[in-house]
C-alpha cells in the first residue's frame, strides 16, 4: 500500500500518531540517502569517497542501523492498512486501485525522475566505452528508492489474490498482543533471514526485483504479513505501555548475539560461508533490534505524538510525494555541494537540511496539480 494510504484508509482516532510516525519514517529515508554519498559505502550514484574513512564511519553506522528497521517498518504500516481497503472494495477493486496508486507513481519515477537519478552513474562510466544514454537507460534496471513501490505492488496483488482464493475475509476482532507472539515472530524472522542469506548474502550487489538490499527481503515479507495480522487483531488501536518497554528489552538484548560473533557478518562477511554461525548471530541482532525499535516507536508516537497541526498535516499530505522526488533532489544537492571542502558529517548535515526542505517544497508544489494529487 502506498504511504499516503495510512491517512486515507485509517479511522480518525488512529490517523494522528500514525501520520506523525509516517512523517518521521519518510524523513529517515531522506536522512539515509543524504548520509549515503558521504559514507564509506559506495551505494549512491554520486558517492564521494571520504578523504578520511574514520570521519565517515558515523555515517556508515547510521546507514547500517537505519537499514535494519526503517523500510521494514514501512511494509508493516502498509500491511496494517491493506486489509481495511481490501475489505471495503473487494479483492478485484483493491487490486485495480493498487495498480493505480502504486503503478502510476512507479511508472512516473522510471520515466521522469530516474534519468536524473541515474545521470551521475552514467557519467562515471569510462568515456571510451560509455554507450548512449538511451541505450544505458533501457539496459540498466535501476529504479532507485522506487523499488519500494514495485515490491509493495507485488505484495498487494499477492494479498488480493489470497483474498480472492479464500473467498471470505477473516474477521476483525480485538486480541491482545502477547510477548510470546513477539518472541516467536522475532525468532522466525531471524531464521528466515539467515536461511535467505545463504542464497543472497548481505551486501549482494545484484538487485532482486530492483531491491538495492535484497538480503532484507524476508523482513519486508514478514513485516507486511505482521501488519495484516495486526489489523485483524486491532493491535495498533490500543498498544499497552508494556509493549514499548518490551521493545526496549529487545533492543538491549539484541546486542548480545552481535557481541558474541554477529559483528563478523559485517567485517568478515567475505571470509565466512553463508551457513556459518556468525551470520545467524547477525540475523538475530537485526531481527530483535528491528522488532524492538518498531515497538518503541509505535508506543512513543501513540503516547507523545498523537496531535496534529497545520504544519504536520502539510508534512503528512506530501510525505508520499517526498518519497518519490527526494532521490533526484539529493543527487542534485550532492553535486552542488561537491566543491565544498568539509568533513563528511557536517557536509551530510548541510545536505540534509537543503534536501529535506527542497523535497517537501517540490512535493507540495507538484501536488497542487489535481492529476498529481489524485495519485500521490
Amino acid at each position: 500500500m502506498a504511504l499516503s494510504d495510512v491517512v486515507r484508509t485509517s479511522r480518525p482516532a488512529r490517523i494522528r500518531y500514525l501520520d506523525n510516525l509516517r512523517i518521521f519514517l519518510t524523513f529517515l529515508v531522506v536522512v539515509h540517502h543524504c548520509a549515503a554519498p558521504y559514507s564509506t559505502i559506495d551505494v549512491w550514484p554520486n558517492w564521494q569517497p571520504p578523504a578520511s574513512e574514520a570521519e565517515a564511519v558515523p555515517l556508515t553506522l547510521l546507514l547500517v542501523v537505519n537499514q535494519s528497521f526503517f523500510m521494514g517498518f514501512f511494509f508493516l504500516l502498509s500491511g496494517c492498512f491493506a486489509p481495511g481497503a481490501a475489505d471495503r472494495r473487494g479483492p478485484r477493486a483493491f487490486a485495480v486501485e493498487r495498480l493505480r496508486r502504486l503503478g502510476i507513481p512507479l511508472l512516473a519515477f522510471v520515466v521522469l525522475l530516474r534519468p536524473l537519478f541515474d545521470l551521475p552513474t552514467y557519467l562515471a562510466l569510462p568515456a571510451g566505452t560509455r554507450p548512449s544514454f538511451v541505450a544505458y537507460y533501457f539496459t540498466a534496471w535501476e529504479v532507485g528508492p522506487a523499488w519500494f513501490l514495485e515490491v509493495l505492488l507485488i505484495f498487494s496483488l499477492g494479498y488480493a489474490l489470497f483474498l480472492h482464493l479464500r473467498g471470505t475475509a477473516a474477521p476483525v476482532r480485538s486480541q491482545p498482543l502477547r510477548r510470546r507472539d513477539l518472541l516467536v515472530f522475532t525468532l522466525v524472522l531471524a531464521v528466515a533471514t539467515y536461511g535467505w542469506r545463504i542464497l543472497v548474502p548481505l551486501g549482494t550487489d545484484e538487485p532482486v526485483l530492483g531491491l538495492p538490499s535484497p538480503s532484507y527481503l524476508p523482513q519486508y515479507v514478514l513485516l507486511f504479513f505482521a501488519g495484516v495480522v495486526a489489523y485483524r487483531r486491532r493491535w495498533l488501536e490500543s498498544l499497552p505501555q508494556r509493549t514499548g518497554w518490551f521493545g526496549v528489552v529487545l533492543v538491549v538484548t539484541s546486542f548480545v548475539p552481535l557481541a558474541l560473533g554477529g559483528y563478523r557478518g559485517f567485517v568478515a562477511a567475505g571470509e565466512l560461508a553463508g551457513y556459518d554461525l556468525p551470520h545467524l548471530a547477525l540475523a538475530l541482532w537485526e531481527s530483535a533490534f528491528a522488532v524492538g525499535v518498531v515497538l518503541v516507536l509505535l508506543r512513543v508516537f501513540a503516547r507523545f505524538a498523537a496531535g496534529s497541526s497545520r504544519f504536520s498535516r502539510y508534512l503528512a499530505d506530501n510525505a508520499f510525494a517526498v518519497y518519490l522526488v527526494h532521490a533526484p533532489v539529493i543527487v542534485g544537492v550532492v553535486a552542488v555541494l561537491q566543491p565544498l571542502d568539509a568533513a563528511p558529517v557536517p557536509k551530510f548535515l548541510l545536505a540534509l537540511v537543503i534536501a529535506a526542505t527542497a523535497s517537501w517544497a517540490v512535493s507540495g508544489g507538484l501536488r497542487r496539480v489535481r492529476a498529481v494529487r489524485a495519485v500521490v
